[in-house]
């Protein structure tokens, strides 16, 4: 069954309550806030499965933030409460911060979105490890040009570009979403998520 437009309002608003925690930031407050509009959807397939994070493959709704923990080391963050909660994991290297994020549709427990945004290392997050890589998500990523994206999802325009796919799913109807931040005309910017709704039988 396709989601409602409410249902499918409600829980976009569930998965993206903004949230005013100094050290979930760039990218990963993005991605988990409202800084892009996913009103409707403009994908015919959800684009990201599994996201390549060298040593680990981390699957939105299914990895948990302490599989990641336990391969990466690092601090599980926590700010806010009930539907503006956001547990996370955040790493720094010298090219990129990356944040691994749950929210209250992911039990504060999976990872519902992974975000990466190029920069200097924040002092908010942990410095990762020797062996850790930038996740590949399948799709262009930092440093792609607006080109590569046009591409890949037949259209980008401007410096903040959103793309969503509806599919249904099992017991639950998915929403993926994907919010890219270009600067010069390269993403600076990428984070994708995906948030589930119970069908209604």
């Amino acid at each position: 069954m396709r989601l409602t437009s409410a249902a499918l309002i409600t829980a976009l608003v569930l998965a993206a309550v903004p949230v005013h925690a100094a050290s979930l930031g760039g990218m990963g407050q993005a991605i988990f806030g409202n800084g892009f509009n996913f009103d409707k959807a403009n994908l015919q397939q959800a684009p990201v499965g599994a996201i390549d994070a060298g040593k680990l493959k981390v699957q939105l709704q299914r990895t948990k933030l302490k599989d990641v923990q336990k391969a990466f080391g690092g601090t599980i963050q926590t700010d806010g409460d009930g539907a503006g909660r956001a547990d996370w994991l955040c790493y720094g290297s010298e090219s990129a911060n990356v944040w691994f994020i749950s929210n209250a549709l992911g039990g504060y427990e999976f990872v519902m979105m992974v975000a990466a945004e190029a920069g200097k290392p924040s002092k908010s997050c942990d410095a990762a490890p020797a062996d850790f890589t930038l996740p590949n998500l399948g799709i262009p990523g930092l440093g792609a040009s607006t080109a590569d994206l046009k591409a890949t999802f037949g259209a980008a325009s401007g410096n903040k570009i959103a793309y969503r796919n509806d599919r249904p799913g099992g017991y639950a109807d998915i929403a993926q979403y994907i919010g890219y931040v270009l600067k010069g005309g390269k993403v600076a910017g990428v984070g994708v998520g995906e948030t589930s709704v119970p069908t209604q039988h």
